[in-house]
């Protein structure tokens, strides 16, 4: 794209089954509330990201709509240049799960997203089970063909759940957006949520807490581990972390409120770990997942 469009990062794309261009890195705004999502969303745009990670759950959707009025009013730029990514929540019937879709935009303050996925294989609760799953997928279809969603996925889906969707449904998942990191390269499907499935079936992986957010630990932003690595390539442990996963073609979205770490989490493109810094990487055992699971599990894989 033109500097414009990529903003002076040069962030490249992947490219989703149905033709759609996702960056490779996009901010992630979970546990922020909406000023704060507001600030850091306007500063990411100004500093050139293009794409933007939120959910219905996290309460703060209205924050990311304004940045983006704001951006688009004071630099000229325009909403087709940013990916939009938001979230209904899992265990909805077909019309709770449409009224859920449709609230999104009313809150982002937007025709359409450029990404839709449900959140979780289940309400909050663990219950919906395959009906719900499949019930709220059509409501997702819908959405799509209805022009309101360029693509639509899933987020903590293990294997079961997607047979459920691919089985019942029309279109296939685009996305499965799962808790991803160091310390997890090989680390068993019950961690990934099947992530070789999904490869298998053409479903793009993608990470969330790519630092370990919720871990109760730094150790991927500035452990010893990470930090040496980084030192051989003048670069941060936290660059470090986040190159490992899209040198695997993974995309990332870091949270930050601070430009200088932006800048930071979107340069991990124009330099490359060597084969034995990846594998080092890949090797390690921690920190482990931390979901739902508590014993190095996501949790994800025991809803029905």
């Amino acid at each position: 794209g033109d500097e414009g469009a990529r903003g002076g990062l040069d962030v490249p794309e992947v490219r989703l089954r149905n033709g759609v261009h996702m960056p490779m890195v996009g901010l992630g705004t979970w546990e922020y509330n909406t000023s704060t999502t507001f600030v850091a969303s306007l500063r990411a745009l100004q500093v050139g990201y293009r794409h933007i990670d939120t959910a219905t759950i996290y309460g703060n959707q209205r924050g990311v709509g304004r940045a983006l009025k704001v951006w688009e009013a004071t630099t000229g730029g325009s909403r087709d240049q940013v990916f939009i990514t938001t979230k209904i929540p899992g265990g909805l019937d077909y019309n709770a799960a449409t009224k859920a879709l449709y609230a999104t935009l009313d809150e982002l303050m937007l025709d359409h997203v450029d990404l839709m996925l449900v959140h979780m294989p289940s309400g909050w609760d663990t219950k919906g089970g395959p009906k719900a799953r499949v019930e709220g997928w059509r409501a997702m279809e819908d959405f799509y063909r209805a022009g309101k969603a360029r693509a639509i996925g899933v987020s903590h889906f293990c294997r079961h759940h997607l047979d459920d969707v691919l089985q019942a449904g029309t279109i296939a998942p685009m996305i499965n957006q799962v808790e991803f990191h160091v310390g997890m390269g090989s680390a068993g499907p019950l961690a990934t949520d099947y992530r070789e499935y999904d490869v298998e079936q053409g479903v793009l992986y993608q990470s969330f807490s790519p630092l370990c957010g919720p871990c109760g630990t730094t150790e991927l932003i500035d452990g010893p581990i990470v930090t040496e690595i980084g030192k051989r390539y003048n670069k941060t442990g936290a660059q470090v972390s986040l190159r490992w996963q899209v040198q695997q073609g993974i995309p990332v979205i870091p949270k930050t409120t601070s430009v200088e770490h932006m800048k930071q989490n979107a340069d991990i493109f124009s330099w490359t770990l060597s084969d034995e810094d990846m594998d080092t990487l890949t090797n390690l055992d921690h920190p482990p997942a931390t979901g739902g699971g508590g014993d190095g599990t996501s949790g994800d894989c025991k809803i029905e």
